[in-house]
């Protein structure tokens, strides 16, 4: 009878370039070993690969010639046998034993690294009329396909085999080529359903170790997220890979805030008797405490360390002051619990602190992050875990996060649609942005054209100057050319306090609406987003900003009704002036508080009232969330008349 092949290594068949296979080839013991001709007749119908073929001859020198070749391909003397078979082909071209003289020649190629060569004599093999040997020829034949790079191919031919095989070395060959051919193929699935059956042979413990040591290194590096939860519906749960498949799909769904996933795989995981892990227990437990809110609960994100430090520590108090926090002592046991994660800024710090209000403190909502990066990185952790988040961030593409993520701070967008819908109502046209060239500076030239295409006006030209310039002659010249109405100075109020004058003494005066300008003047409306705003400008630049429109979304002297009220509480509480984070603060726990108040127990049902698009009281010019999931009103918008900053729709 004939033994069959020796195993290939796992890294050779799992090699992807055909110079590699090749290489390593040439380092292979033999894959074939020698036929011993019984010439016993075999019978016929489905047999497994491994028995008897029934070929016979009835030329002596035929069979003694054959069995010379396969002696030598028995002993390793692989180029003798090779020459033999070669001579036995052309001496007995007629000979019934052919097509066992053409696979044993096959597998000495194939040995040889000559994989091409043996697939000529595979095929030639594998149209017997004995169908043991045209198994035997098509079984090397799919090996030699995969090595030679045609793996979609060889797994085409060495599926049907699947089961067949008698001998561990075929079984080894067999399903080791399947699982490297279906990873050349992209298939890590099907590769780690052949592994599973070479654990489950166990042709032997090298075989064995090999195989495991292969499924984890699929499982771990080299099976893609997308086709995790795949595998672990499809993977026999007795198998090697399934478990392992497992323990990542747990990680999937909690990282993907799937916790009805990972309760239901941590179950599957427990009926078949696979411990978790320390590290996986305690995921599971995280799991199950982000299931439930506590609806006393709100976290807060804040930079309360870093470079943002002194911002988070005034939207801190607003929140200190809508928790109802004391100075000292505990709250009382029924008050609204305030828990703080400082983010210092820093977006995977941001992610984390949202994980773990969810996870260990059971928020019912989330207010913050203040910065952009943060309040996006947030934003997607929060809607991975289905806990609404309020962010106090102007910047960022938030709420495209879904509908978990909620804006309250007024945005750029926002705020320029205001300033140029006020404008229009002057009477403006033709607008124009004067802005520092960076990335701030083009972002609200872009935000402005955006602003006026959707209010009906015309961009006339836009000026870019270096972000430490102090004069700005050539841009006010370029501004005045365009013959703009409307100007956009969008910097700092620092930054704005040079830049008026510069218009005025370019002939472009920012006047009351009404108001002439001076003699060889020209009026414009000059606006000014929040980041200019600033308290000392009429001392300043006052002459030179008359009529000015400013974008101030909270402003505590000039605050009304509820933001007095918030005003006079701070005042008392902390005594210093709040400021917008502040208020926003304040109002974005203030809103949570009445999801709650009206009935809101779970972190959906918060979700839904928020969005909902309620009008409500509110420190901040917002007065609520819109149906978008933003602020219902983006800005309040201040004139400087004289020395004071004043509604523009004051009595003048």
């Amino acid at each position: 009878m004939m033994a069959d092949a020796m195993p290939l290594p796992l890294e050779l068949l799992d090699g992807a370039r055909p110079a590699l296979r090749r290489a390593a080839l040439l380092t292979l013991l033999p894959l074939a070993a020698a036929l011993v001709f019984t010439g016993c007749p075999g019978g016929t119908g489905q047999r497994p690969i491994g028995t008897t073929p029934a070929l016979t001859t009835d030329d002596p020198d035929a069979e003694a010639d054959l069995r010379e070749a396969e002696r030598a391909s028995e002993q390793g003397r692989s180029s003798e046998a090779a020459e033999r078979y070669r001579e036995f082909l052309a001496e007995h071209p007629e000979d019934r034993l052919v097509p066992l003289a053409e696979l044993g020649l096959g597998r000495v190629l194939l040995a040889s690294g000559d994989a091409q060569g043996s697939l000529e004599r595979f095929e030639r093999a594998a149209t017997s009329d004995d169908e043991v040997v045209a198994e035997r020829a098509r079984f090397h034949r799919g090996v030699a396909l995969h090595l030679l790079g045609r793996s979609a191919e060889a797994i085409d031919v060495l599926t049907p085999l699947r089961g067949r095989l008698v001998d561990p070395e075929s079984t080894s060959l067999l399903l080791r080529t399947l699982a490297a051919a279906s990873m050349q193929t992209g298939d890590p699935i099907t590769a780690l359903g052949a592994l599973d059956d070479l654990v489950r042979a166990n042709t032997s413990e090298t075989d064995t170790n090999e195989a495991r040591t292969r499924i984890e290194a699929i499982v771990t590096n080299e099976l893609p997220a997308e086709l995790v939860p795949l595998a672990y519906d499809t993977l026999a749960r007795d198998g090697t890979s399934w478990p392992q498949v497992a323990l990542r799909a747990i990680r999937a769904a909690y990282d993907a805030g799937d916790v009805e996933r990972v309760r239901a795989i941590a179950s599957e995981l427990r009926s078949q008797g696979v411990e978790l892990s320390e590290e996986l227990a305690a995921l599971v437990l995280r799991a199950d405490r982000i299931a439930t809110a506590d609806p006393r609960v709100i976290g807060a994100i804040l930079p309360l360390s870093g470079r943002g430090r002194e911002i988070g520590q005034r939207a801190l108090r607003g929140l200190m002051l809508a928790a109802g926090t004391p100075a000292e002592g505990p709250p009382p046991p029924d008050a609204p619990q305030l828990v703080l994660r400082d983010d210092a800024g820093d977006p995977e710090r941001a992610a984390r602190a949202v994980e773990e209000l969810v996870s260990t403190h059971r928020a019912i909502a989330i207010v913050g992050p203040l910065d952009g990066p943060s309040a996006v990185a947030a934003a997607r952790r929060a809607q991975q875990l289905g806990v609404p988040l309020i962010t106090l961030s102007p910047a960022g593409d938030v709420t495209s996060a879904g509908p978990m993520a909620f804006r309250l701070f007024p945005s750029a967008e926002g705020e320029l649609r205001a300033l140029v819908r006020a404008a229009r109502a002057r009477g403006a046209a033709r607008f124009a942005a004067l802005h520092p060239e960076s990335p701030y500076g083009v972002a609200m030239r872009d935000a402005l054209a955006r602003a006026v295409a959707a209010e009906g006006g015309e961009m006339a030209t836009s000026a870019a100057y270096a972000p430490t310039a102090t004069s700005f002659g050539p841009q006010v010249q370029q501004i005045a050319q365009g013959g703009a109405d409307a100007v956009l100075v969008a910097d700092s109020g620092a930054r704005l306090a040079l830049i008026a004058p510069a218009l005025a003494a370019g002939g472009l005066w920012s006047t009351m609406p009404g108001a002439a300008p001076p003699p060889r003047g020209r009026r414009i409306a000059l606006m000014v987003p929040s980041v200019g705003f600033d308290p000392r400008l009429p001392r300043t630049a006052g002459r030179y900003l008359q009529g000015a429109l400013f974008s101030v979304p909270f402003h505590a002297p000039t605050a009304e009704g509820e933001a007095r009220s918030f005003t006079d509480g701070f005042m008392a509480r902390f005594a210093t002036e709040p400021d917008a984070f502040a208020a926003y603060a304040y109002d974005a726990f203030g809103l949570v508080r009445r999801a709650v108040a009206s009935g809101a127990t779970s972190r959906a049902d918060v979700a839904s009232w928020l969005a909902a698009g309620r009008e409500a009281p509110t420190a901040g010019a917002s007065g609520g969330l819109g149906a978008a999931r933003e602020a219902r009103q983006a800005t309040r918008l201040l004139e400087l008349r004289g020395e004071l900053f004043v509604s523009p729709d004051a009595p003048r």
